[in-house]
């Protein structure tokens, strides 16, 4: 049995398609088996078979051209396969010279059907016209122009060449089926490659860069982490204890509890930008990051995870630490001459005994001292508040108050400077904050509006209440600010290239300390500018709910 189905898994594997047609001498060689088998049959049947008749020189015919196609290299010779298929035809029109073709007539359809493999549409022609030469004239010379002899023998030619036909058509079909399978698959190919390629590359780029990044997924855990962040990761949780993380805020004094810890953050799903932690349980050794965070969802807004980012900072920070231990150094030790100065000049001012060039040389004296002492108290300020927080000690007050007492200071500085300054406040705007802090941001926007406006020019306050907020408008005809610097103008010593080129005194502090107050209590501040056009700060201030039903 098992010798049975060896044969006929090979025999399937010979009939297997190849390059187009099947093995020509497996074909022919059935073609002559069945060929002898309706020989033998009619002689058991009792038909009279003479050894030198047609009929056996037709089979003799098929079995020498079966032998011929096992010569090595004749199945490559394609004429000499077309010949044989065309003299298949010939051994069959030699049982039509017998006494009947009988039951070889469906064995037309073998040769038919391979001349249609082979030459499409004119192998179709070709199978019909050696039916035609071969079988339908030599059989009805044979055996008459009989009714039954002339339906079988007309017959023949047509079987022949529908089957030719539909072979040439099913093969161009499945010929260009397959060239479109190829076509996909090798589309397919060229496609994989590419995602291949790019997955390679991704994973170069995510390996080389020099920050930590990490993909999680919707349950927080870390689908992909780069070797950068695995080295942060082992400082910030050494010994892989999530539950124990030794992780500081910025100033690197206080441990941060594990849910507060960024990564937790970002894996509740919350967004954030520059959160710079300390990591490490080695203080010598420890490292500051800046830690960012981005929401990954679907289509419809549901969390499948987040996008983390940690870039080593701590160069940075310690230069900054540096920067500020400096300037409050320097500070210091400069308000104490200052104080001296200024004490002994508004001394020597009060004298009546001076003469007037005397006293003008105080007045310089005097004007350079409050502007070394404002500069002093900026250092100092902008030194010891370096990031926004929130203002406590919070106290009842009246920003219209504050807003005249600013713009009163200001008007002598104003019309040293020819500029027109003009306020539009409301009778009272109660409000809840740190007094001092709030006129010394307002007092630096105006004293920059009034700075960067030219004589001739003008510049304003308007203050109202808007919804549930307090808005303070700082106009100005001045210089204006080009879109390039809009974002820069509130960074600690930035100064635009048109207030260097035009030598107005300043370090860049102002509008960082003012920036400072107004975020520490939760307000905002904002720029609307244009280069030559003037400038307009607006900050906008939260009302508590009292100040809002009063309003």
């Amino acid at each position: 049995m098992k010798s049975w189905m060896e044969r006929g898994r090979w025999l399937c594997t010979q009939l297997r398609w190849n390059a187009g047609r099947p093995d020509p001498r497996v074909l022919h060689g059935g073609f002559a088996a069945l060929l002898a088998a309706i020989l033998v049959l009619r002689a058991l049947g009792g038909a009279e078979v003479e050894p030198l008749s047609w009929p056996v020189a037709g089979v003799g015919i098929a079995v020498l051209l079966t032998v011929v196609l096992t010569i090595p290299g004749a199945i490559e010779r394609r004429w000499l396969i077309l010949a044989v298929a065309v003299l298949s035809i010939a051994t069959l029109g030699m049982l039509a010279a017998g006494s009947d073709l009988g039951g070889a007539s469906p064995l037309l359809v073998l040769p038919a059907l391979y001349l249609g493999l082979e030459l499409g549409l004119g192998g179709a022609g070709l199978a019909v016209a050696a039916t035609l030469a071969f079988i339908s004239l030599p059989g009805l010379i044979a055996h008459g122009v009989g009714p039954a002899t002339l339906e079988r023998l007309v017959v023949l030619p047509v079987v022949a060449g529908v089957g030719a036909v539909a072979i040439s058509a099913g093969l161009t079909a499945a010929r260009a089926a397959q060239a479109r399978a190829e076509e996909r698959e090798a589309e397919l190919l060229a496609a994989m490659k590419v995602i291949e390629r790019n997955r390679r590359s991704a994973e170069a780029i995510f390996e080389a860069v020099d920050i930590g990044l990490a993909l999680l997924g919707a349950d927080g855990q870390p689908l992909l982490i780069n070797q950068r962040l695995a080295e942060f990761s082992e400082m910030a949780y050494p010994g892989g204890d999530l539950a124990d993380p030794w992780v500081f805020d910025e100033d690197g004094t206080s441990r941060l509890p594990v849910d507060v810890v960024p990564t937790s953050r970002a894996r509740r799903g919350e967004e954030f930008d520059d959160v710079r932690v300390w990591v490490g349980r080695d203080e010598a050794s420890r490292r500051a990051m800046s830690i960012s965070a981005r929401r990954v969802e679907d289509e419809d807004g549901n969390l499948l995870g987040a996008a983390v980012s940690y870039t080593d900072v701590t160069e940075l920070m310690r230069a900054l630490q540096v920067k500020d231990q400096f300037m409050a150094l320097v500070s210091h030790e400069l308000r104490t001459p200052l104080t001296s100065i200024v004490g002994y000049v508004a001394v020597m001012r009060d004298r009546p005994d001076l003469d007037d060039l005397l006293h003008k040389h105080l007045n310089a004296v005097a004007r350079n001292a409050d502007r070394l002492e404002r500069l002093v108290g900026d250092l100092l300020s902008e030194g010891s508040t370096p990031r926004p927080e929130p203002v406590v000690g919070h106290t009842h007050t009246d920003l219209a108050s504050i807003i005249h007492d600013c713009v009163t200071a200001a008007r002598a500085h104003a019309e040293k400077a020819g500029v027109a300054l003009t306020v539009d406040v409301p009778a009272a705007l109660r409000f809840r904050g740190d007094p001092g802090r709030l006129g010394r941001a307002v007092t630096n926007l105006v004293s920059n509006a009034i700075k960067y406006t030219g004589p001739g020019g003008q510049a304003g306050v308007h203050a109202a209440v808007e919804t549930d907020h307090v808005v303070i408008r700082i106009h100005d005809t001045g210089m204006g600010i080009s879109p390039e610097d809009h974002a820069h103008v509130f960074t600690r010593f930035y100064r635009t290239r048109e207030a260097t080129l035009a030598a107005i005194q300043g370090v860049g502090l102002g509008l960082s300390i003012a920036k400072a107050i107004i975020e520490g209590h939760g307000g905002r501040i904002e720029v609307d500018s244009e280069l030559g056009q003037g400038s307009e700060f607006r900050v906008v201030l939260p009302l508590p709910s009292s100040a809002r039903l009063a309003s």
